[in-house]
């Protein structure tokens, strides 16, 4: 019997995040409720397997303790994508907000293993109205993230801000 960590939060396998996309996306468009998604990557200095692993577990930790049961948590490749219906720009700077709190900081040691922490983010909103697409919200979240990056930013870039 293997034994694995437990989470109380489970990342969704990025298959189900985007059947799930499509329905909050429907959902949205039908009743026009605001939809948001965060595009977060995670690194760790130095950049071993072992320090990679644990900011991992540190980051999977940190959505258990700020995202809402609701919202759809997933990780695809090297980048978090957190989904979160209902949602508007406030809001979601709001979550982003406590993100950068957590992650954020000067050296982090967790399970013995010492690094330093960063999380880049990307922020993508939706009023919620029939114009809105699953593809567009992950471009632009995708968009915002490349920026945050590029730009070494270490508080959230949100599309809506980016000049287009």
């Amino acid at each position: 019997m293997e034994n694995k960590p437990v989470h109380e939060i489970e990342l969704y396998p990025p298959e189900t995040f985007q059947i799930l996309l499509n329905h909050e996306v429907n959902q949205s468009r039908r009743y026009g409720f605001p939809l948001t998604l965060i595009d977060m990557v995670v690194e760790a200095d130095p950049a071993t397997p072992e320090t990679m692993h644990s900011a991992e577990v540190f980051a999977i930790n940190a959505f258990n303790l700020q995202v809402r049961e609701t919202d759809i948590p997933c990780k695809k490749e090297n980048e978090f994508l957190v989904l979160i219906p209902s949602t508007d720009e406030q809001g979601g700077r709001i979550l982003c907000e406590r993100l950068e709190k957590l992650f954020n900081i000067e050296h982090q040691t967790y399970d013995r293993v010492s690094f330093q922490l960063s999380a880049f983010i990307g922020m993508a909103t939706h009023p919620g109205d029939h114009t809105i697409t699953s593809q567009a919200l992950l471009q632009n979240a995708a968009e915002a993230l490349k920026y945050a990056r590029a730009n070494k930013q270490k508080t959230t870039v949100v599309f809506s801000d980016l000049e287009h």
